[in-house]
């Protein structure tokens, strides 16, 4: 090291604190509302978040220095989710699903948004086993992008790739889901 150069500064605990607050009040919506689609139990998502959240702390310093804190983040989440899910099959014999009467904020603006850009789908029995032949990338951008209204460059940094990567997926999996539906092909509406 020369002289012009700087060593790295150590996180301080305070800076620290304040680091962690500032991530989990960014991200903290979208952790919550992901565990909620895929939990469909608002107790058990609140449970994972907090898990999520004390995991976090308790390793604050590595997940700092690591190059892309968002992602670590998000595949933990997806840990704690599988597990959260596991243990629901444990104590219940079945897994989470949606009840079919559920007439939720977000249901309601994803099935509207695969209608606006697919058209008419009529049964959303179809669309859900649709969505359950996209692959595993292509459906988490697909629950992201729509059904928590996540931007590309947020999905980008969870999914640990890049803006143009997501959009790409993003329309992919459309394609998919209208070849899936035998929706006409419609130029997107974004």
């Amino acid at each position: 090291m020369n002289q012009h150069e700087k060593a790295p500064q150590p996180h301080t605990g305070a800076a620290l604190r304040l680091s962690y607050a500032v991530f989990c009040d960014r991200h903290g919506g979208a952790w919550l509302g992901l565990a909620c689609a895929m939990l469909h139990d608002e107790e058990r998502a609140l449970s994972v978040v907090e898990e999520l959240k004390r995991q976090l702390q308790s390793q604050w310093s590595v997940v700092m220095r690591g190059e892309r804190p968002a992602a670590e983040a998000y595949k933990l989440l997806n840990t704690l989710i599988g597990d959260a899910v596991v243990e629901a099959f444990l104590e219940t014999g079945r897994l989470p699903r949606s009840p079919k009467d559920d007439r939720s904020e977000c249901i309601r603006h994803f099935f509207k948004r695969v209608e606006d850009v697919l058209g008419d789908l009529g049964d959303r029995q179809e669309v859900a086993e649709a969505l359950r032949n996209l692959t595993e990338r292509q459906r988490a951008v697909v629950v992201l992008r729509d059904i928590l209204r996540l931007d590309y460059s947020l999905i980008a940094e969870y999914l640990d790739t890049t803006k143009t990567n997501v959009r790409t997926t993003y329309h992919q999996a459309l394609r998919k889901l209208r070849r899936l539906l035998g929706a006409q092909e419609t130029a997107s509406k974004e």
